[in-house]
C-alpha cells in the first residue's frame, strides 16, 4: 500500500472534520425534531385530555358521528342522563334510529343532511326522553376533520326551562292583554252606565225613562237581546215597555209568569235546554238568560230581563252578571224616584176627593194653553160649572155625602172630557174645564152632554137614594182678535155661571161681552 503524504493525510482528516460536522448537524436536527414531536405528542395528549375532561362535564349534550355512516361514534354523559340512554344504546346507532329522533318524521330527511351539510340548527326541537318525558332543546351541528376522518359533532342544550319561562311570559302577556281589554270594557261600561244615570235622573217622566233605558241598554248590551216590564198592581201583570235586539218577550204577561218575581230574587238560567224556565217568552229561549227583579223596599216597580249572560263561564260570567245587577239597580231606583216625584206632583196639583187637578195647576195649565192659543192661532174655551143647591145637599144628607157627589162629578168628567182637556176642582162645588182646540159650539155640546148626564145620576148613599143633581155651568171662549188674561178669562166665564144661575140653575150660559 502506498505511503500517503502528509498533504493528503491532512486532507482527508479535514474531510472527516467535515464530516462530522455535518453529522453532527443532522443528529442535532434530529434531536430538536425528536424533542418537538414529543412536545407535539405531550400538547396533543393535554389537549386530549383536556377536550375529554370537557367533553365528560359539559352541561350540553354532545354526539359525535361519523360523517361518512352517519354512526354515533360518542356520546358525553349529559346527553345520556338528558336523553335517558346508557353509552352502550346510542353507540353505532343512526342518529334517527334512537327514540327521542324517530318520531320527528318532518325532520328525518334534515337530520340525513348532517352528513353533507356542514353547519345546521335547531333552536326550538321537542324531544321524548327514553323515560316518556318531554323536553326542548336547542340542536347544532358542525363538520370537521379529524385525523382525515369528517365528523360530526352535535350539541344538544336543554332548554326546556328557558321555553316554560317563555311560555310563561307569553301566557302571561296573553293574560295581561286580556285584563287590559276587559279593563277597557269595563271602563266603557262604566262610562255608558254612568251616562245612563245621568239620563235617567233628568228625566220628568217615567216614560223618558223607558226611552232612556231602550237606547242605554242597546249600548251596553250591543250583542245581547232583553227588555225592561213594569208592573201594573191593578191586575198584577206587566208591561214591557223597553226592548233592545230581538222581540222575545210577550207584550203583556202574569207575575207569576217570572221565577225571579215570584221568588223576588234574580233567577238565572245557564242552560235552557235544562233549566227552570221562565213562561214570559214568546218562544223558548235559545241560550241562558237572567231576570233581575226591580223591588224598592219591598214593592214590586218592574223586571229587567237579560239574555246570554249567564251562558258565559268563570270571571266574565260573574262580571256580566254583577253588570246587569248594576243596571237593574240604576233603573230601579230611578223609576222609584219618578214614581215617588210623580206622587208628590200629584199631590201638589191634584184634588184628593175627586181626582181633579186643583186650581193651582188650573192657574198653570191656563196660562200655558193661553200662550199656546194665542201663538197658534187656535180656539181656546172654557167652562166653569157648579152643583146646583149643595149647601142645601149637604144639610140634608151630611157632608159624606157632598163628598160622595163631588167624586161622582169628577167621576163624570174623567170618563166624558177629551185627554187633551183639563177638568180642575176650582174651590167647593165649583169646576172649572179647559178645552183647547174647541170652538165655542163644540164647547156648549160638550158640556150640555155633561149637564143632562148629571142630571141622569142615581146617587146611593149607604141605603139611600139621594135626589135629582143639577148643575149650571158658564162658557167662555178667547176673542179672535186681541189678548186677554187668565184672570180676565176666569172672570168672564164666572160671569156666565152666574147668569146661569140667576136664569134657574140647570143650564149652559155663554159669556157675551158687554158693547
Amino acid at each position: 500500500m502506498p505511503s500517503r503524504t502528509k498533504s493528503q493525510l491532512i486532507a482527508e482528516n479535514a474531510a472527516m472534520q467535515a464530516r462530522l460536522a455535518e453529522l453532527e448537524g443532522q443528529l442535532t436536527k434530529l434531536h430538536s425534531r425528536v424533542r418537538s414531536t414529543i412536545r407535539i405528542e405531550d400538547e396533543l395528549k393535554v389537549s386530549e385530555v383536556r377536550y375529554r375532561r370537557l367533553f365528560e362535564t359539559a352541561k350540553d349534550g354532545i354526539l359525535l358521528l361519523d360523517a361518512d355512516t352517519g354512526r354515533i361514534t360518542d356520546a358525553n354523559p349529559f346527553l345520556m342522563g338528558l336523553l335517558g340512554y346508557s353509552h352502550a344504546e346510542l353507540l353505532g346507532k343512526r342518529l334517527w334510529e334512537i327514540g327521542p329522533f324517530r318520531d320527528i318524521t318532518a325532520s328525518q330527511d334534515a337530520f340525513r343532511e348532517l352528513q353533507t351539510k356542514e353547519y345546521i340548527r335547531y333552536d326550538n326541537l321537542p324531544l321524548e326522553t327514553k323515560r316518556q318525558e318531554h323536553i326542548q332543546v336547542e340542536f347544532v351541528s358542525n363538520v370537521y376533520l379529524v385525523n382525515g376522518t369528517r365528523v360530526i359533532q352535535c350539541n344538544i342544550r336543554d332548554i326546556t326551562d328557558r321555553q316554560q319561562a317563555e311560555n310563561a311570559f307569553l301566557r302571561t302577556h296573553e293574560e295581561l292583554l286580556v285584563l287590559v281589554t276587559e279593563l277597557k270594557k269595563v271602563e266603557s261600561e262604566m262610562k255608558l252606565l254612568n251616562r245612563m244615570n245621568d239620563l235617567l235622573q233628568t228625566c220628568t217622566t217615567q216614560e223618558e225613562a223607558y226611552q232612556v233605558v231602550g237606547m242605554m241598554m242597546s249600548e251596553l248590551c250591543a250583542r245581547q237581546n232583553g227588555f225592561l216590564a213594569i208592573f201594573h198592581a191593578s191586575d198584577q201583570n206587566l208591561q214591557r215597555v223597553a226592548r233592545w235586539g230581538d222581540e222575545l218577550v210577550e207584550a203583556r204577561f202574569s207575575l207569576e209568569d217570572c221565577w225571579a218575581l215570584r221568588r223576588g230574587q234574580p233567577h238565572e238560567v245557564m242552560d235552557p235546554q235544562a233549566g227552570l224556565l221562565c213562561r214570559h217568552f214568546v218562544h223558548p229561549p235559545g241560550t241562558g238568560y237572567l231576570c233581575v227583579p226591580l223591588t224598592v223596599q219591598g214593592e214590586t216597580l218592574g223586571l229587567l230581563c237579560l239574555m246570554g249572560v249567564a251562558v258565559k263561564k268563570g270571571e266574565h260570567q260573574v262580571r256580566e252578571r254583577q253588570l246587569a245587577l248594576m243596571v237593574g239597580e240604576a233603573i230601579k231606583l230611578s223609576l222609584s224616584n219618578l214614581k215617588l216625584r210623580e206622587k208628590l206632583r200629584e199631590q201638589a196639583t191634584r184634588d184628593p176627593l175627586t181626582g181633579l187637578f186643583n186650581r193651582r195647576h188650573l192657574e198653570d195649565s191656563l196660562s200655558r194653553e193661553l200662550h199656546r192659543a194665542r201663538r197658534g192661532k187656535s180656539p181656546l174655551c172654557i167652562a166653569m160649572l157648579d152643583l146646583d143647591h149643595f149647601k142645601n145637599f149637604n144639610d140634608t144628607f151630611g157632608h159624606q155625602a157632598g163628598d160622595l157627589l163631588l167624586r161622582e162629578l169628577g167621576q163624570v168628567l174623567r170618563e166624558k172630557l177629551r185627554k187633551s182637556d183639563i177638568a180642575c176642582r176650582y174651590g167647593g162645588e165649583e169646576f172649572v174645564i179647559v178645552m183647547p182646540d174647541s170652538s165655542l159650539a163644540d164647547t156648549c155640546q160638550r158640556v150640555e152632554e155633561i149637564r143632562v148626564l148629571v142630571k141622569k145620576l142615581e146617587i146611593r148613599y149607604g141605603e139611600q137614594l139621594l135626589g135629582t143633581i143639577t148643575i149650571s155651568a158658564g162658557i167662555a171662549g178667547t176673542r179672535e182678535h186681541g189678548g186677554i188674561t187668565m184672570r180676565e178669562f176666569l172672570h168672564a166665564a164666572d160671569t156666565a155661571l152666574y147668569a146661569a144661575k140667576q136664569a134657574g140653575r140647570d143650564r149652559v150660559v155663554v159669556y157675551q161681552e158687554k158693547e
